[in-house]
């Protein structure tokens, strides 16, 4: 390219790269412009036969496709020759010639092409045995034709006028039954790629159920002695494009002296559903997860609300320990969204055990957040009231789960504490760790937060009542509502 062009050539492409893959039509425009730049600048070939090219490594395209791929390129970038310093990234040159649009068109293709070949072996067969051809094949001709119209680069060889007529018309079936196969594992592909890495462990398996069912497709063409297909070369370049970005080993079926057996389509086929139906399994899996979910989350959005009720919490805690039984970790993000704004607010009610692990992992996200100002200022009971002027200027003890900052803040300031002792536990802890707080003259108050604490730590009870503290169990959240009305309840009082 001369040098006065490289500039502007440069910036074009650069404009144009990030809009190729979104827009469809630019996209065709540019492949058209290709395409006709390759054909004036290509000097005459004459046409090769089917052997010739059957005997290198894949059939060439139609005249109506594009040219075939570059070589693959093992980097991470595809140099473009023309235009130095350009580089376009292998993830972008995937979706430009193999985007789902295009596997979509792939997969339509070829069930028109299985319908096309039964025609062709009824067609000839009628023929044969002295049908009307205005009456009786042409109508069913012009029907093919319509449909294979519709959808765009579809040439139907196998109904053409220059269409082979094999001497066994059986054979036409095994062609028809590889292009149904072709289009389930085209199917198959699209559906794992769409639902991107949830669905990665498919991928392998579903690569090589493509990768013979395109080669079990050029056999039954080569059967038939049919021309190069284009729809099992573009799932062979996919194929051979998408085992170099993803690094996949495909065994079997990429060479041209490794065939499928184009008779075994029904087996094929087989397979082919019963990985569908495997991804099938867990979808509808997914889709009921989502459902699980969404009621969880209304039914904690009326908690938050401040009309929810004890049944509420009971769908909240039986959804949440049923998403965690199903394989949904307890760190999940939803979980502990849904959760946080109304953790403190827990009833005493049962606790199962998948909830259990979900509030571990609450408690010690909440550990590390600064105190939002909008959670420190809540609705302050007449049992907060109270409370407060219980404990006003001493020192209360807070025992088990994770210190929280806005929580241990709101206590604070709802009580009008001197100062608040927050003891994180962990499992098989001694009571021992809280003799030195237990006699502390300046200690006033121990609160033993029984949802979040390893143990009961019975003995914490009688070390109190050994040394003149008062101890309450908080059996539910420890917001200052709850933690008011558990000693309230428990020191045998009414509201003053």
């Amino acid at each position: 390219m001369p040098d006065e062009l490289t500039i502007p050539v440069n910036v074009l492409l650069n404009r144009l790269l990030p809009l190729i893959s979104q827009d469809a039509q630019l996209l065709a425009t540019l492949r058209g412009l290709a395409e006709e730049f390759l054909r004036l600048s290509a000097a005459p070939v004459p046409a090769p036969t089917v052997a010739e090219i059957m005997a290198v490594e894949q059939p060439a395209l139609e005249p109506t496709t594009l040219p075939p791929a570059s070589p693959i390129v093992p980097p991470q970038h595809i140099h473009m020759p023309s235009s130095p310093g350009i580089e376009i990234p292998v993830g972008w040159f995937r979706r430009l010639f193999a985007a789902d649009s295009d596997l979509k068109l792939i997969e339509a293709r070829c069930r028109l092409k299985a319908e096309g070949a039964r025609w062709a072996a009824t067609r000839q067969r009628s023929l044969r045995d002295g049908a009307d051809f205005y009456t009786e094949i042409e109508p069913r001709d012009r029907e093919i034709i319509s449909k294979a119209k519709a959808l765009e680069d579809c040439f139907m060889w196998m109904n053409h006028s220059s269409a082979p007529i094999p001497s066994d018309l059986r054979l036409w079936e095994d062609v028809a039954g590889c292009f149904e196969s072709a289009a389930m594992a085209v199917a198959l592909l699209r559906q794992v790629i769409e639902n991107g890495e949830k669905y990665r462990g498919f991928l392998e398996k579903a690569v090589d159920l493509a990768a013979e069912a395109q080669s079990a497709l050029r056999m039954a063409i080569e059967m038939v002695d049919g021309k190069p297909d284009n729809e099992q070369y573009k799932m062979f370049t996919w194929l051979r494009q998408a085992a170099t970005e993803e690094q996949i080993f495909i065994s079997r079926f990429m060479r041209i002296d490794d065939p499928a057996d184009p008779t075994h389509w029904n087996d094929l086929q087989e397979r082919i559903g019963h990985l569908d139906s495997e991804i099938e399994e867990i979808r509808q899996r997914d889709k009921q997860r989502i459902k699980t979910l969404k009621k969880a989350q209304y039914h904690a959005r009326l908690i938050g609300n401040g009309k929810g009720t004890e049944a509420d919490w009971k769908k909240v805690i039986d959804a949440v320990n049923t998403l965690v039984s199903e394989g949904m970790p307890p760190s999940n993000t939803d979980l502990r969204d849904m959760l946080v704004p109304i953790v403190d607010d827990i009833p005493e009610v049962d606790i199962l055990d998948g909830f259990q692990r979900v509030l571990g992992e609450v408690d010690r996200y909440l550990a590390t957040q600064s105190p939002p100002t909008q959670q420190i200022v809540r609705e302050i009971s007449g049992e907060v009231q109270r409370v407060a002027d219980l404990y006003e200027g001493k020192t209360m003890v807070i025992i088990g789960g994770d210190r929280r900052p806005h929580a241990y803040e709101a206590i604070k300031s709802a009580f009008r504490l001197k100062d608040l002792i927050w003891i994180v536990t962990r499992d098989h802890e001694s009571t021992d760790i809280f003799v030195p707080f237990i006699i502390r003259s300046d200690v006033d108050v121990f609160i033993l937060a029984i949802r979040w604490s390893s143990h009961s730590y019975g003995d914490v009870k009688a070390l109190c009542d050994r040394h003149g503290k008062e101890f309450f169990r908080l059996p539910a959240g420890y917001s200052p509502n709850q933690i008011a009305h558990q000693i309230i309840e428990q020191r045998g009082e009414s509201v003053g």
